[in-house]
């Protein structure tokens, strides 16, 4: 097989799904993503309660081509459907093992954060964080937050950079605690909400979890006011609120963690369908372009690698 002439920056559902659009095509790509994992926002971590969904706990979906997608993950045993609300799905048997199978033999670069970006006439040079330079390649796809974007973009792209620097994004702070001896409580978790807690789950004892597990959400507001704070202090204020919200005495967990998205949730004031530099070969892409959500990065990804091909004159797989 030729060298890669596509290189993507991202390796969430709006990357991934490029990639296996190109790879579809026939093309040769090259995927980066500054973390050890997949998944970006669809992201778990292990640990002693089990693999605990970092960012979103379930998806929706109501576009026709993305149900068409999900049925055919579905048929693959990566995704399953709620059976309480139909247009809800969640991956199997957590978030990020779907965007593990959706990598499949995708050539990817993990823990490989691209810091900067150069074009020249031979097209892309991709600068990490080791000095080491990849490329060139042809074409390049970015990935990632609106934030992150910007500040990549704005020394090679600056009117992209400028409507990526447009998107205002929010935090969120996440508890994770287990106990050996579940709670008990009675209390409707969906209608549970105060000034610093957004989302309460709980998971009960499994195989795949041997503590009961609860996962917090703090508020938006919340976790701008405390954005910079320590995971200890975190920890400590959440549990003491999450005690309050279920009038409880305060639990002793077994088991805890806190993790820190600093850009959660946001998208641009006006949809779009293109961000592109598309003399230069450059696309922008994520779920902050549409509506923020799952669905919307795999919209986005798929667009933004439909146009590459479009504008390369090919047709897609």
């Amino acid at each position: 097989m030729s060298s890669p002439k596509i290189a993507i920056i991202g390796a969430g559902m709006a990357g991934i799904t490029a990639a296996r659009t190109l790879v579809a095509a026939g093309q040769n790509v090259q995927l980066f993503e500054k973390s050890r994992g997949s998944g970006g926002r669809l992201a778990s971590k292990r640990s002693e309660m089990g693999r605990i969904n970092l960012g979103a706990q379930a998806f929706t979906c109501d576009d026709a081509d993305f149900l068409t997608e999900l049925q055919l993950w579905q048929q693959q045993g990566w995704v399953t459907q709620s059976t309480h609300q139909q247009s809800q799905w969640t991956g199997i048997p957590y978030m990020s093992a779907l965007t593990r199978h959706l990598l499949a033999q995708i050539d990817t670069h993990f823990a490989c954060e691209i810091q900067a970006l150069s074009y020249d006439s031979k097209g892309w040079l991709l600068h990490d964080q080791h000095a080491q330079t990849h490329g060139p390649f042809c074409q390049l796809i970015v990935a990632i937050p609106a934030p992150q974007a910007a500040t990549l973009l704005k020394h090679c792209a600056l009117a992209l950079a400028e409507q990526a620097a447009c998107v205002s994004m929010q935090p969120a702070w996440i508890l994770a605690l287990g106990f050996k001896q579940p709670l008990t409580v009675t209390k409707n978790l969906a209608q549970l909400r105060s000034s610093s807690i957004a989302e309460i789950t709980c998971t009960p004892p499994s195989s795949e979890h041997p503590l009961q597990t609860w996962r917090i959400r703090a508020s938006a507001q919340w976790s701008t006011l405390h954005l910079e704070d320590q995971h200890q202090h975190i920890i400590a204020a959440l549990s003491k609120d999450f005690a309050a919200v279920l009038e409880i005495e305060s639990p002793v967990a077994d088991s805890v963690f806190a993790h820190r998205w600093r850009y959660a949730i946001g998208a641009l004031p006006v949809p779009t369908t293109l961000l592109a530099d598309l003399q230069r070969g450059l696309y922008l892409t994520g779920d902050w372009c549409i509506c923020g959500d799952v669905q919307s990065a795999w919209q986005s990804g798929q667009r933004a690698a439909l146009q590459l091909l479009s504008a390369a004159g090919q047709q897609p797989g």
